[in-house]
């Protein structure tokens, strides 16, 4: 009876055993129900430029680019380029062309540069020291005084001249290439509204900023035979002269009583605003980029450094 008994509790504590084996579970990943997040791409504007002083980005919050561009008043965007190598304009003033995007920090901007100038070479060739801005600014305040002295029939042929010499410029492009009309019918479909005027170009040789279109590309050309100061705006980069739809020019001599003013003539807006020392700009381009003329015109400002 005893035997018995162990036997039966035996295959019991068997049964029990084999109750307890372990089995392995398996999750089948398609009742996954966590939802997935998409990473919605980083929009760029494209045809950026801006002139600053080059630096190493140094230590900050914003753990982007290897560099950065320091504008005029303080504020600086990042720089990064896998193409160019930005340690050979370390504390350089550049021109920086490329694309601008914010940082993954708010409140930042970085530009993957895709090309980068030294602002110096560009002036250089119109003027190779501000000594000789100095005596160039002399020389226009001594013509003034002239014009200022002389007589009214004095005053009417020096009008003759300056229209002759815009007939002159007028017929020079009365024939624009294709590339310019096409330039001219890029610019002339942007949005003029405030928010897009992002960039400045300024001139520390003759002390004054203008704004420039997000997707305008300039050239400055310095002192030319005609004028004291030439700059060219496109929608494509600029190489030479009578390249640009949009040209700014620094003439010697007042023109007081037009400052402000927006003249049409055969389809071309003249713009003209009074500077110092008896000089102003004139801005000039097709009717169809009044908007944008009449803006650059009446937002020319004093460089600070």
């Amino acid at each position: 009876m005893y035997m018995k008994r162990t036997i039966a509790l035996s295959a019991c504590g068997l049964l029990l055993l084999s109750g307890c084996t372990l089995v392995e579970v398996t999750e089948d990943p398609s009742n996954d129900t966590t939802p997935l997040v998409e990473e919605e791409p980083v929009r760029e504007t494209q045809n950026v430029t801006y002139i600053g002083t080059l630096q190493p980005a140094g230590i900050s919050i914003y753990q982007q680019g290897s560099h950065r561009l320091v504008l005029p008043g303080g504020k600086f965007i990042l720089l990064e380029s896998d193409a160019l190598d930005l340690n050979g304009y370390v504390n350089e003033e550049v021109q920086v062309f490329g694309a601008l995007r914010p940082t993954i920090e708010a409140g930042g901007m970085i530009m993957r540069v895709e090309r980068i100038e030294l602002t110096e070479q560009e002036e250089s060739s119109s003027s190779s020291s501000v000594d000789e801005e100095v005596a160039e600014v002399k020389e226009v305040e001594q013509e003034t005084e002239v014009v200022e002295e002389s007589s009214s029939s004095e005053m009417s042929m020096l009008e003759e001249v300056s229209s002759s010499s815009s007939e002159e410029s007028s017929s020079q492009s009365s024939e624009p290439s294709a590339a310019f009309l096409e330039n001219l019918e890029i610019m002339s479909r942007q949005d003029f509204s405030p928010e897009g005027w992002t960039q400045e170009y300024c001139s520390s040789h003759v002390g004054f900023c203008i704004p420039v279109h997000r997707n305008f590309w300039f050239k400055s050309f310095g002192a030319t035979d005609n004028v004291l100061w030439h700059v060219e705006f496109s929608a494509a980069p600029v190489e030479r002269l009578s390249e640009g739809p949009i040209s700014l020019e620094l003439r010697a001599g007042s023109k007081a009583e037009l400052d402000g003013t927006v003249e049409e003539v055969n389809g071309i807006v003249v713009a003209y605003k009074e500077w110092t020392f008896g000089r102003h700009f004139v801005i000039s381009s097709d009717k169809s980029l009044e908007t944008a003329v009449r803006y650059m015109m009446s937002h020319i400002t004093e460089y600070t450094q």
